[in-house]
């Protein structure tokens, strides 16, 4: 009769060998299509035909469609807020070249961006020649499992349980960021057909900043990828760098929102501007008017000066 604790290390070896079959091809998936430029950057810079008509078909709908009604909205919005009320329509007659700016620079702009994350993400990539399609040449897993005593049939299932995770959140979050970005990039236009009004423009900084951010997420994975292959030696150390790979998007985002990228709408500084100015000929003209040059105090002023030098 079998034992159960004979039966359990039967189970958790049969376990550990089936995680050693799929690890690596569930790894060359993750290096495949997330981690490859082909894939990480160059679907992003050249998506295909059909994208592009998708996306011109998106644009035509804005500049025929969206833009004008906006515009004639927010127009009658400025009229009536001007009959009614002492409203200074200059800021937001000037909100007005906002969608048509944003339209015309902030997808180049973005595209240029991931140009140069493509190539900082290249030389990490090169780094050291590294043969990132093996688990098995990043990793020391087959070295920590090959010891066959029960006890470490225990740890290796729990090893290798942890890599599976981190490796399947990183796959996910890999493939998601390529859909968002796509997604992004269409969504963006329409952002800014509508980015007349505070509450829209933030939309348009929130879309363009996360769109920034998911275009930067394949240097830090790299690079932690790149610790975890340099201290491939101390199995526990490696394994935190995976397990951290699938985390760095939550930190990244969480650092660029409470820290760098503080979501505020645009806002042209012509009100200020415009005061400072304004303020100035004010205070000239009070000055003016409340203060009338005495020349004889001056030329009193100028004579008292003039003593005091030939003393």
């Amino acid at each position: 009769m079998i034992g159960i604790p004979t039966l359990l290390y039967d189970v958790l070896r049969a376990i550990v060998a089936i995680y050693l079959a799929i690890l690596d091809p569930i790894w060359h998936l993750v290096v495949y299509y997330g981690l490859n430029p082909v894939y990480s950057y160059g679907l992003i810079l050249d998506p295909g035909s059909a994208y592009y008509s998708l996306y011109r078909s998106i644009t035509d709908l804005v500049y025929g469609t969206i833009i004008p009604v906006t515009l004639i909205v927010f127009s009658l919005f400025i009229a009536i807020r001007s009959l009614i009320s002492s409203f200074r329509a200059t800021r937001a007659l000037l909100n007005l070249l906002i969608p048509f700016l944003a339209m015309a620079f902030a997808f180049r702009i973005l595209v240029y961006l991931t140009m140069i994350f493509e190539d900082l993400f290249g030389y990490f990539w090169k780094y050291g020649g590294i043969d990132w399609y093996s688990i098995f040449s990043v990793t020391q897993i087959s070295s920590f499992t090959s010891n066959g005593a029960s006890s470490s049939i225990v740890l290796a299932f729990i090893y290798l349980t942890s890599y599976f995770f981190a490796i399947t959140s990183l796959l996910a979050e890999l493939i998601f960021r390529e859909a968002a970005e796509l997604l992004l990039m269409i969504i963006i236009p329409v952002f800014s057909s509508i980015a007349f009004i505070r509450k829209t423009q933030e939309y348009l900084i929130r879309a363009m900043a996360t769109f920034v951010e998911l275009a930067f997420l394949p240097i830090p994975i790299m690079m932690d990828l790149i610790l975890a292959h340099i201290f491939s030696a101390d199995p526990i150390l490696e394994l935190g760098f995976f397990i951290l790979a699938p985390a760095i998007p939550s930190l990244i985002f969480v650092w660029m929102r409470n820290v760098s990228f503080r979501m505020q709408p645009i806002r042209i500084p012509m009100g200020m501007i415009g005061g400072f100015i304004g303020g100035q000929i004010d205070e000239m003209i009070s000055t003016s008017k409340d203060r009338r040059i005495d020349w004889s105090e001056v030329y009193s002023k100028d004579t008292l000066y003039g003593r005091g030098n030939s003393g």
